[in-house]
């Protein structure tokens, strides 16, 4: 009997301090992620808006370069799945298309957004 309060006893213990443990742990990681831009702030609200806006401009950029790529490889994938979809039952015409257009759409996100500037009556950017 005592052999089994001792063991429930040592295994409440061992838990608690687990608990403790893993509770210190997220203490100590929340201090330091709020610490931490505290520390290497070297300006004000107004450069943290700044840098903020040029890393979306940069992140915009990118993206548009990124989703061209995706294009180019659906693109690619459509006309490869043509081949393919004689021996595979699985795939469908409806699903070509839908990879040849989407993939040809955003290939062309760019010409589109210039485009798309200039009529609205503002002056096209480059944006890649």
């Amino acid at each position: 009997m005592f052999t089994r309060l001792y063991c429930a006893a040592q295994l409440r213990a061992l838990m608690l301090s687990e608990t403790l443990r893993r509770l210190t742990l997220r203490g100590v990681c929340a201090w330091m992620a709020l610490i931490s831009p505290v520390a290497m702030a070297d300006g004000d609200w107004a450069d943290m808006a700044k840098s903020g806006a040029e890393g979306a401009k940069s992140m915009q950029t990118s993206g548009i370069t990124i989703i061209q790529v995706i294009g180019f490889f659906a693109f690619a994938g459509g006309l490869l799945s043509i081949k393919a979809m004689k021996n595979n039952p699985q795939i469908k015409p409806w699903m070509i298309a839908l990879a040849i257009l989407g993939g040809l759409a955003a290939m062309g996100i760019a010409e589109m957004i210039k485009r798309g500037m200039t009529q609205i009556g503002l002056t096209p950017v480059s944006v890649s």
